[in-house]
Protein backbone atom coordinates (compact mmCIF):
# COMPACT_ATOMS: atom_id res chain seq x y z
CA UNK A 1 0.00 0.00 0.00
CA UNK A 2 1.27 3.08 -0.79
CA UNK A 3 0.74 6.27 0.83
CA UNK A 4 2.80 9.24 -0.11
CA UNK A 5 -0.48 10.78 -1.32
CA UNK A 6 -2.89 9.28 1.65
CA UNK A 7 -5.48 11.92 2.87
CA UNK A 8 -5.28 11.91 6.52
CA UNK A 9 -8.72 13.16 8.27
CA UNK A 10 -8.65 15.76 10.51
CA UNK A 11 -9.65 14.16 13.40
CA UNK A 12 -8.54 16.72 16.31
CA UNK A 13 -6.70 17.30 19.74
CA UNK A 14 -6.88 13.54 21.71
CA UNK A 15 -4.70 11.95 24.04
CA UNK A 16 -2.90 8.52 25.19
CA UNK A 17 -5.73 6.52 25.88
CA UNK A 18 -5.36 5.01 29.39
CA UNK A 19 -7.94 2.71 31.89
CA UNK A 20 -7.85 5.48 34.78
CA UNK A 21 -8.88 8.10 32.20
CA UNK A 22 -11.92 5.72 30.72
CA UNK A 23 -14.85 8.11 32.27
CA UNK A 24 -12.90 11.59 31.78
CA UNK A 25 -12.76 10.43 27.96
CA UNK A 26 -16.45 9.72 28.01
CA UNK A 27 -17.49 12.78 29.52
CA UNK A 28 -15.30 15.03 27.50
CA UNK A 29 -15.83 13.78 23.67
CA UNK A 30 -15.87 17.58 22.79
CA UNK A 31 -12.57 18.70 24.22
CA UNK A 32 -11.08 14.99 23.55
CA UNK A 33 -11.34 14.03 20.15
CA UNK A 34 -9.49 11.51 19.72
CA UNK A 35 -8.18 8.77 22.15
CA UNK A 36 -4.92 6.70 20.74
CA UNK A 37 -4.78 3.63 21.98
CA UNK A 38 -1.32 1.63 22.51
CA UNK A 39 -2.90 -1.82 22.35
CA UNK A 40 -0.12 -3.54 23.78
CA UNK A 41 -0.05 -2.23 27.17
CA UNK A 42 -3.92 -3.95 27.26
CA UNK A 43 -2.81 -7.20 26.05
CA UNK A 44 -1.65 -10.14 27.27
CA UNK A 45 0.88 -13.26 26.61
CA UNK A 46 -0.16 -16.80 27.43
CA UNK A 47 2.71 -19.02 29.21
CA UNK A 48 3.63 -20.98 26.56
CA UNK A 49 6.86 -20.04 24.74
CA UNK A 50 5.03 -19.75 21.45
CA UNK A 51 2.13 -17.29 22.16
CA UNK A 52 1.12 -14.49 20.40
CA UNK A 53 -0.63 -11.75 22.11
CA UNK A 54 -3.96 -11.24 23.21
CA UNK A 55 -6.26 -8.59 24.25
CA UNK A 56 -9.56 -8.71 25.87
CA UNK A 57 -12.83 -8.80 23.68
CA UNK A 58 -14.99 -7.17 25.91
CA UNK A 59 -12.78 -4.70 25.95
CA UNK A 60 -12.06 -3.69 22.53
CA UNK A 61 -15.99 -3.59 22.38
CA UNK A 62 -15.42 -1.05 25.41
CA UNK A 63 -12.74 1.24 23.31
CA UNK A 64 -14.98 0.68 20.15
CA UNK A 65 -17.94 2.47 22.45
CA UNK A 66 -15.81 5.28 23.07
CA UNK A 67 -17.11 9.03 21.43
CA UNK A 68 -13.83 9.81 20.07
CA UNK A 69 -11.92 8.72 16.86
CA UNK A 70 -9.65 6.13 17.41
CA UNK A 71 -6.10 5.80 16.45
CA UNK A 72 -3.86 3.01 17.51
CA UNK A 73 0.02 3.39 18.35
CA UNK A 74 2.45 0.58 19.04
CA UNK A 75 4.78 0.49 21.39
CA UNK A 76 6.28 -2.94 22.03
CA UNK A 77 6.74 -3.72 18.26
CA UNK A 78 9.24 -1.36 16.61
CA UNK A 79 10.00 -0.94 12.72
CA UNK A 80 14.04 -0.05 13.63
CA UNK A 81 15.36 -2.79 13.91
CA UNK A 82 17.19 -6.35 11.81
CA UNK A 83 14.92 -8.33 14.18
CA UNK A 84 11.41 -7.02 13.35
CA UNK A 85 8.35 -9.20 14.49
CA UNK A 86 6.25 -9.48 11.28
CA UNK A 87 3.92 -12.20 12.37
CA UNK A 88 3.33 -13.17 16.30
CA UNK A 89 1.51 -9.62 17.09
CA UNK A 90 0.26 -8.59 13.63
CA UNK A 91 -2.62 -10.33 13.44
CA UNK A 92 -4.16 -9.13 16.47
CA UNK A 93 -2.70 -5.67 16.08
CA UNK A 94 -4.97 -5.61 12.84
CA UNK A 95 -7.89 -7.02 14.09
CA UNK A 96 -7.98 -4.18 16.93
CA UNK A 97 -7.34 -2.05 14.02
CA UNK A 98 -10.27 -2.75 11.80
CA UNK A 99 -12.60 -3.00 14.83
CA UNK A 100 -11.74 0.20 16.24
CA UNK A 101 -11.79 1.61 12.59
CA UNK A 102 -8.03 3.81 12.96
CA UNK A 103 -7.70 5.63 9.60
CA UNK A 104 -3.66 5.13 10.71
CA UNK A 105 -1.32 3.09 12.49
CA UNK A 106 1.44 3.84 14.01
CA UNK A 107 5.14 2.58 15.52
CA UNK A 108 8.20 3.45 16.80
CA UNK A 109 11.38 3.99 15.03
CA UNK A 110 13.39 1.59 17.37
CA UNK A 111 15.20 -1.65 18.36
CA UNK A 112 14.03 -4.27 21.03
CA UNK A 113 14.07 -7.32 19.75
CA UNK A 114 18.25 -8.11 19.58
CA UNK A 115 20.32 -11.28 19.01
CA UNK A 116 22.15 -12.75 22.37
CA UNK A 117 24.10 -15.63 23.21
CA UNK A 118 21.25 -17.34 23.85
CA UNK A 119 19.09 -16.69 20.99
CA UNK A 120 16.63 -13.21 20.21
CA UNK A 121 15.45 -11.83 23.48
CA UNK A 122 14.08 -8.31 24.48
CA UNK A 123 16.75 -5.65 25.63
CA UNK A 124 14.49 -4.00 27.94
CA UNK A 125 13.86 -0.73 26.21
CA UNK A 126 13.01 0.78 23.12
CA UNK A 127 16.71 1.78 21.38
CA UNK A 128 17.50 4.22 19.10
CA UNK A 129 18.50 2.54 15.04
CA UNK A 130 21.42 3.06 13.37
CA UNK A 131 21.16 6.65 11.30
CA UNK A 132 22.85 5.33 8.37
CA UNK A 133 22.33 4.53 4.66
CA UNK A 134 21.91 1.20 5.55
CA UNK A 135 19.54 1.50 8.58
CA UNK A 136 17.43 3.93 6.42
CA UNK A 137 17.11 0.60 3.72
CA UNK A 138 15.95 -2.04 6.46
CA UNK A 139 13.52 0.77 8.56
CA UNK A 140 11.73 1.23 5.18
CA UNK A 141 11.61 -2.43 4.39
CA UNK A 142 10.09 -3.13 7.95
CA UNK A 143 7.58 -0.42 7.50
CA UNK A 144 6.31 -1.64 3.90
CA UNK A 145 6.17 -4.99 5.10
CA UNK A 146 4.20 -4.06 8.68
CA UNK A 147 2.17 -1.32 6.30
CA UNK A 148 1.25 -4.24 3.75
CA UNK A 149 0.10 -6.88 6.95
CA UNK A 150 -2.39 -4.48 8.58
CA UNK A 151 -3.54 -3.09 5.38
CA UNK A 152 -3.16 0.48 7.19
CA UNK A 153 -1.24 3.78 5.94
CA UNK A 154 1.59 3.62 8.38
CA UNK A 155 3.48 5.97 10.83
CA UNK A 156 6.49 5.88 12.57
CA UNK A 157 7.72 7.83 15.41
CA UNK A 158 10.71 9.82 15.64
CA UNK A 159 12.50 8.60 18.92
CA UNK A 160 14.19 9.99 21.68
CA UNK A 161 18.19 8.72 21.91
CA UNK A 162 20.25 9.44 24.67
CA UNK A 163 23.17 8.46 22.75
CA UNK A 164 25.91 11.47 21.58
CA UNK A 165 25.80 11.58 17.79
CA UNK A 166 28.23 9.37 16.05
CA UNK A 167 30.73 9.71 13.75
CA UNK A 168 29.99 8.08 10.00
CA UNK A 169 25.87 8.51 11.25
CA UNK A 170 23.10 10.42 9.36
CA UNK A 171 21.69 13.33 11.59
CA UNK A 172 18.43 13.07 13.01
CA UNK A 173 16.54 14.77 10.45
CA UNK A 174 18.35 13.16 7.31
CA UNK A 175 17.72 10.18 8.73
CA UNK A 176 13.57 10.45 9.80
CA UNK A 177 13.44 12.21 6.12
CA UNK A 178 15.66 9.57 4.54
CA UNK A 179 13.11 6.68 6.22
CA UNK A 180 10.10 8.80 5.28
CA UNK A 181 10.57 9.07 1.53
CA UNK A 182 12.26 5.40 1.08
CA UNK A 183 9.25 3.99 3.06
CA UNK A 184 6.38 6.58 1.51
CA UNK A 185 4.64 6.41 5.02
CA UNK A 186 3.67 9.03 7.18
CA UNK A 187 5.56 10.53 10.19
CA UNK A 188 4.46 10.64 14.27
CA UNK A 189 6.50 13.96 15.29
CA UNK A 190 7.31 13.46 18.75
CA UNK A 191 8.05 16.96 19.28
CA UNK A 192 8.88 16.54 22.69
CA UNK A 193 11.31 13.85 22.12
CA UNK A 194 13.28 16.20 19.38
CA UNK A 195 13.25 18.72 22.39
CA UNK A 196 15.08 16.28 24.87
CA UNK A 197 17.70 14.95 21.96
CA UNK A 198 18.22 18.85 22.10
CA UNK A 199 18.88 19.11 25.63
CA UNK A 200 21.08 16.43 25.15
CA UNK A 201 23.24 17.61 22.97
CA UNK A 202 21.93 16.22 19.67
CA UNK A 203 20.69 18.17 16.73
CA UNK A 204 18.26 21.04 17.24
CA UNK A 205 14.50 20.80 16.55
CA UNK A 206 14.84 23.22 13.92
CA UNK A 207 17.23 21.72 11.94
CA UNK A 208 15.55 18.30 12.32
CA UNK A 209 12.22 20.13 11.80
CA UNK A 210 14.38 21.60 8.22
CA UNK A 211 15.11 18.01 7.11
CA UNK A 212 11.39 16.53 7.38
CA UNK A 213 9.06 16.58 4.50
CA UNK A 214 6.26 18.10 6.53
CA UNK A 215 3.33 16.93 4.28
CA UNK A 216 4.45 13.51 5.95
CA UNK A 217 3.62 14.20 9.23
CA UNK A 218 0.32 12.96 10.27
CA UNK A 219 0.26 13.20 13.88
CA UNK A 220 2.44 15.23 16.36
CA UNK A 221 2.67 14.04 20.11
CA UNK A 222 3.68 15.90 23.23
CA UNK A 223 4.50 15.28 26.98
CA UNK A 224 6.17 16.27 29.75
CA UNK A 225 9.95 15.55 30.47
CA UNK A 226 12.21 15.69 33.34
CA UNK A 227 15.62 15.48 34.22
CA UNK A 228 17.43 12.78 36.34
CA UNK A 229 20.37 10.28 36.09
CA UNK A 230 22.17 13.50 34.46
CA UNK A 231 19.88 13.62 31.28
CA UNK A 232 16.60 15.03 30.13
CA UNK A 233 14.48 11.63 29.70
CA UNK A 234 11.61 11.40 27.62
CA UNK A 235 9.56 10.73 31.18
CA UNK A 236 5.63 11.43 29.83
CA UNK A 237 5.86 12.85 33.60
CA UNK A 238 3.04 15.76 33.44
CA UNK A 239 2.35 18.87 31.64
CA UNK A 240 4.01 19.77 28.64
CA UNK A 241 6.90 22.64 28.59
CA UNK A 242 5.57 26.07 27.58
CA UNK A 243 8.64 26.32 25.63
CA UNK A 244 8.12 22.98 23.77
CA UNK A 245 4.05 24.06 23.35
CA UNK A 246 4.97 27.47 21.86
CA UNK A 247 7.09 25.87 19.69
CA UNK A 248 4.49 23.48 18.68
CA UNK A 249 1.96 26.48 18.15
CA UNK A 250 4.67 27.77 15.31
CA UNK A 251 4.88 24.52 13.60
CA UNK A 252 1.57 23.25 13.12
CA UNK A 253 0.45 25.73 10.81
CA UNK A 254 2.88 24.08 8.46
CA UNK A 255 1.79 20.75 8.61
CA UNK A 256 -0.66 20.55 6.16
CA UNK A 257 -1.75 16.62 6.72
CA UNK A 258 -1.36 16.99 10.29
CA UNK A 259 -4.91 14.71 11.47
CA UNK A 260 -4.11 14.95 15.23
CA UNK A 261 -2.26 16.83 18.29
CA UNK A 262 -1.98 14.14 20.98
CA UNK A 263 -1.28 14.49 24.87
CA UNK A 264 1.23 11.80 26.77
CA UNK A 265 1.35 10.98 30.19
CA UNK A 266 2.54 7.82 31.53
CA UNK A 267 -0.19 5.91 33.90
CA UNK A 268 2.22 5.86 36.80
CA UNK A 269 2.78 9.41 36.61
CA UNK A 270 -1.10 10.43 36.69
CA UNK A 271 -2.19 9.68 40.33
CA UNK A 272 0.36 12.65 41.09
CA UNK A 273 -0.49 14.80 38.15
CA UNK A 274 -4.17 14.43 38.21
CA UNK A 275 -7.01 14.61 36.48
CA UNK A 276 -7.96 18.26 36.39
CA UNK A 277 -4.01 18.94 35.37
CA UNK A 278 -5.05 16.58 32.86
CA UNK A 279 -8.26 18.28 31.46
CA UNK A 280 -5.67 21.46 31.28
CA UNK A 281 -3.15 20.09 29.13
CA UNK A 282 -6.37 18.70 26.80
CA UNK A 283 -7.14 22.59 26.85
CA UNK A 284 -3.61 23.44 25.32
CA UNK A 285 -4.24 20.54 22.84
CA UNK A 286 -7.39 22.11 21.69
CA UNK A 287 -6.00 25.27 21.37
CA UNK A 288 -3.30 24.01 19.33
CA UNK A 289 -5.57 22.75 17.45
CA UNK A 290 -7.48 25.93 16.32
CA UNK A 291 -4.30 26.68 14.69
CA UNK A 292 -3.54 23.95 13.00
CA UNK A 293 -3.22 23.12 9.32
CA UNK A 294 -4.03 26.81 8.37
CA UNK A 295 -2.26 25.66 4.96
CA UNK A 296 -3.56 22.63 4.31
CA UNK A 297 -5.21 24.09 0.98
CA UNK A 298 -1.42 23.95 -0.46
CA UNK A 299 -1.01 20.77 -2.48
CA UNK A 300 2.96 20.62 -2.06
CA UNK A 301 5.49 20.58 0.66
CA UNK A 302 5.94 23.74 2.66
CA UNK A 303 6.57 26.41 0.22
CA UNK A 304 8.81 29.99 0.70
CA UNK A 305 5.28 31.43 2.46
CA UNK A 306 5.89 29.21 5.18
CA UNK A 307 9.27 30.71 6.64
CA UNK A 308 10.76 27.67 7.00
CA UNK A 309 13.78 26.07 4.29
CA UNK A 310 12.47 23.44 2.02
CA UNK A 311 13.30 19.78 2.69
CA UNK A 312 17.02 18.69 2.16
CA UNK A 313 17.69 15.49 0.76
CA UNK A 314 19.02 12.75 2.97
CA UNK A 315 22.61 13.25 3.75
CA UNK A 316 25.06 10.51 2.29
CA UNK A 317 27.01 8.39 4.32
CA UNK A 318 29.53 6.75 3.12
CA UNK A 319 31.71 4.93 5.46
CA UNK A 320 29.62 4.03 7.98
CA UNK A 321 31.94 2.74 10.79
CA UNK A 322 28.93 0.11 12.27
CA UNK A 323 26.37 -2.19 10.41
CA UNK A 324 22.58 -2.44 11.83
CA UNK A 325 24.09 -5.78 12.89
CA UNK A 326 26.49 -4.35 14.48
CA UNK A 327 24.79 -1.90 16.82
CA UNK A 328 22.47 -4.56 17.46
CA UNK A 329 25.11 -6.77 19.03
CA UNK A 330 26.67 -3.81 20.96
CA UNK A 331 23.12 -3.18 22.38
CA UNK A 332 23.22 -7.09 23.26
CA UNK A 333 26.32 -6.65 25.04
CA UNK A 334 25.60 -3.58 26.95
CA UNK A 335 21.43 -4.52 27.90
CA UNK A 336 21.62 -8.42 28.03
CA UNK A 337 22.62 -10.64 31.40
CA UNK A 338 25.97 -11.56 31.37
CA UNK A 339 25.23 -15.35 30.24
CA UNK A 340 23.19 -13.80 27.35
CA UNK A 341 25.71 -11.54 25.74
CA UNK A 342 27.54 -12.13 22.48
CA UNK A 343 31.17 -11.46 22.44
CA UNK A 344 32.19 -8.58 20.90
CA UNK A 345 35.01 -7.14 18.93
CA UNK A 346 37.71 -4.60 20.10
CA UNK A 347 36.55 -2.35 17.77
CA UNK A 348 32.51 -2.83 18.32
CA UNK A 349 33.84 -2.39 21.87
CA UNK A 350 35.39 1.34 21.18
CA UNK A 351 32.26 2.06 19.65
CA UNK A 352 30.27 2.05 22.95
CA UNK A 353 28.98 5.24 24.90
CA UNK A 354 29.35 3.85 28.35
CA UNK A 355 27.45 6.83 29.84
CA UNK A 356 24.53 6.66 27.62
CA UNK A 357 24.56 2.59 28.27
CA UNK A 358 24.81 2.98 31.74
CA UNK A 359 21.90 5.52 31.19
CA UNK A 360 19.81 2.55 29.63
CA UNK A 361 20.39 -0.32 32.14
CA UNK A 362 19.11 2.19 34.58
CA UNK A 363 16.02 2.95 33.00
CA UNK A 364 15.69 -0.67 32.21
CA UNK A 365 16.19 -1.95 35.59
CA UNK A 366 13.69 0.37 36.59
CA UNK A 367 10.67 -0.81 34.63
CA UNK A 368 11.85 -4.64 35.47
CA UNK A 369 11.43 -3.71 39.34
CA UNK A 370 7.73 -1.97 38.43
CA UNK A 371 6.29 -4.64 36.74
CA UNK A 372 7.59 -7.13 39.51
CA UNK A 373 6.23 -4.69 42.25
CA UNK A 374 2.92 -3.83 40.18
CA UNK A 375 2.03 -7.98 39.60
CA UNK A 376 3.68 -9.77 42.81
CA UNK A 377 2.87 -6.76 44.95
CA UNK A 378 2.19 -9.04 48.32
CA UNK A 379 5.46 -10.85 47.30
CA UNK A 380 7.29 -7.66 47.14
CA UNK A 381 5.74 -6.35 50.39
CA UNK A 382 7.16 -9.63 52.68
CA UNK A 383 10.55 -9.11 51.01
CA UNK A 384 10.65 -6.07 52.01
CA UNK A 385 9.60 -6.88 55.85
CA UNK A 386 11.65 -9.81 55.85
CA UNK A 387 14.82 -8.52 54.13
CA UNK A 388 14.66 -4.83 54.56
CA UNK A 389 14.64 -2.69 51.57
CA UNK A 390 18.41 -3.26 50.49
CA UNK A 391 17.90 -6.55 50.82
CA UNK A 392 14.73 -6.78 48.39
CA UNK A 393 16.49 -4.33 46.11
CA UNK A 394 19.61 -6.58 46.16
CA UNK A 395 17.36 -9.51 45.26
CA UNK A 396 15.66 -7.74 42.23
CA UNK A 397 19.29 -6.28 41.06
CA UNK A 398 20.28 -9.63 41.40
CA UNK A 399 17.66 -11.07 39.21
CA UNK A 400 17.99 -8.27 36.62
CA UNK A 401 21.48 -9.75 36.29
CA UNK A 402 20.57 -13.38 35.66
CA UNK A 403 17.63 -13.36 33.53
CA UNK A 404 16.73 -11.35 30.09
CA UNK A 405 14.22 -8.82 29.96
CA UNK A 406 10.67 -9.92 28.69
CA UNK A 407 8.14 -7.74 26.87
CA UNK A 408 4.90 -8.17 28.75
CA UNK A 409 5.44 -7.78 32.72
CA UNK A 410 3.16 -11.09 32.99
CA UNK A 411 6.69 -12.33 31.89
CA UNK A 412 8.85 -10.51 33.93
CA UNK A 413 6.90 -11.25 37.02
CA UNK A 414 6.43 -15.29 36.37
CA UNK A 415 10.39 -15.43 35.56
CA UNK A 416 10.80 -13.42 39.15
CA UNK A 417 9.11 -15.71 41.03
CA UNK A 418 10.73 -18.83 39.64
CA UNK A 419 14.23 -16.75 40.21
CA UNK A 420 12.89 -17.13 43.67
CA UNK A 421 11.80 -20.31 43.71
CA UNK A 422 15.51 -21.30 42.13
CA UNK A 423 17.55 -19.57 44.94
CA UNK A 424 15.22 -20.89 48.01
CA UNK A 425 14.84 -18.22 50.40
CA UNK A 426 14.12 -19.47 53.68
CA UNK A 427 11.38 -16.15 54.55
CA UNK A 428 7.82 -17.61 56.61
CA UNK A 429 4.85 -17.26 54.06
CA UNK A 430 7.10 -16.52 50.86
CA UNK A 431 6.65 -19.98 49.34
CA UNK A 432 2.98 -19.34 50.04
CA UNK A 433 1.84 -15.86 48.88
CA UNK A 434 4.65 -16.12 45.76
CA UNK A 435 2.94 -19.49 44.90
CA UNK A 436 -0.45 -17.77 45.42
CA UNK A 437 0.51 -14.41 43.63
CA UNK A 438 2.24 -16.66 40.52
CA UNK A 439 -1.52 -18.62 40.05
CA UNK A 440 -2.97 -15.12 39.98
CA UNK A 441 -1.09 -14.30 36.94
CA UNK A 442 -1.00 -17.26 35.26
CA UNK A 443 -4.66 -17.63 35.40
CA UNK A 444 -5.29 -14.17 33.76
CA UNK A 445 -2.92 -14.68 30.95
CA UNK A 446 -3.96 -18.38 29.89
CA UNK A 447 -7.31 -17.42 30.64
CA UNK A 448 -8.34 -20.45 32.93
CA UNK A 449 -8.08 -21.16 36.41
CA UNK A 450 -4.98 -22.59 38.10
CA UNK A 451 -4.74 -24.83 41.35
CA UNK A 452 -2.28 -23.61 43.82
CA UNK A 453 -1.45 -25.72 47.53
CA UNK A 454 -0.82 -23.17 50.31
CA UNK A 455 0.35 -24.01 54.03
CA UNK A 456 -0.47 -20.67 55.71
CA UNK A 457 -4.06 -19.36 55.63
CA UNK A 458 -4.04 -17.22 53.01
CA UNK A 459 -6.45 -14.43 54.92
CA UNK A 460 -4.48 -14.62 57.95
CA UNK A 461 -0.85 -14.60 55.80
CA UNK A 462 -2.09 -11.11 53.59
CA UNK A 463 -3.15 -9.54 56.59
CA UNK A 464 0.30 -10.00 58.07
CA UNK A 465 1.62 -8.83 54.82
CA UNK A 466 -0.88 -5.51 54.92
CA UNK A 467 0.72 -4.59 58.39
CA UNK A 468 4.25 -5.00 57.57
CA UNK A 469 5.64 -7.99 59.34
CA UNK A 470 6.30 -11.64 58.24
CA UNK A 471 3.88 -13.88 58.98
CA UNK A 472 3.86 -15.80 62.40
CA UNK A 473 3.32 -19.10 63.74
CA UNK A 474 3.82 -22.69 62.26
CA UNK A 475 2.82 -24.03 58.72
CA UNK A 476 -0.51 -26.06 58.97
CA UNK A 477 -2.09 -28.96 57.34
CA UNK A 478 -1.55 -28.14 52.89
CA UNK A 479 -5.08 -27.04 51.04
CA UNK A 480 -5.31 -25.67 47.73
CA UNK A 481 -7.36 -23.21 46.47
CA UNK A 482 -8.06 -22.09 42.72
CA UNK A 483 -7.40 -18.94 41.00
CA UNK A 484 -8.97 -17.94 38.21
CA UNK A 485 -12.55 -18.81 36.65
CA UNK A 486 -15.89 -17.73 37.63
CA UNK A 487 -15.60 -17.85 40.92
CA UNK A 488 -11.94 -15.65 40.77
CA UNK A 489 -11.06 -17.39 43.80
CA UNK A 490 -12.07 -20.38 46.00
CA UNK A 491 -11.20 -22.99 48.51
CA UNK A 492 -10.66 -26.84 47.32
CA UNK A 493 -12.69 -27.74 50.35
CA UNK A 494 -12.07 -31.66 49.82
CA UNK A 495 -9.04 -30.99 50.47
CA UNK A 496 -7.25 -31.84 53.90
CA UNK A 497 -6.61 -28.87 55.98
CA UNK A 498 -9.08 -26.61 53.73
CA UNK A 499 -10.45 -23.95 56.66
CA UNK A 500 -14.25 -23.47 56.06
Amino acid sequence: MTTARARIPRLGPGAVYLRALDPLFRAHPDLIRVAEVEPSTLWVRATSADAAPRGSGIELQALADLPQHRLLHGVGYPVGGVICDQARHVGEFRRWSEALDAPWVSEHLSVLEVEGARGVTPCGFLMPPLQTDAGVQLAAANIARRRTRLARPFAFETGVSYFAPRPGEMSDGAFFAGVAEAAECGILLDLSNLTVNERNGRDRVEQVLARLPLDRVWELHLAGAEFAHGYWLDAHSGAVDPDVVAMAADLVADLPQLGAVIFEVSSDRLPVFGQAAFLRQMEVMAGLWETAGSGRSAPTMRGPQSGRPAAASPEAVTAAPLTPVDWETLIAARLLPADHRPPLTADLEETADSCAFALYATLVAAFRRGAVSDLLENTIRLLLATLGEAGARDLLDAFIAAVPPSLYPSDEALAFSDFLDSIGIDAPGLADILAFEAAVVRAAVDDRPVRVQLKRPLDALLASIAAGRPPGGPEGAPYRVEVGGAAGLRMLEDQPGAPQ
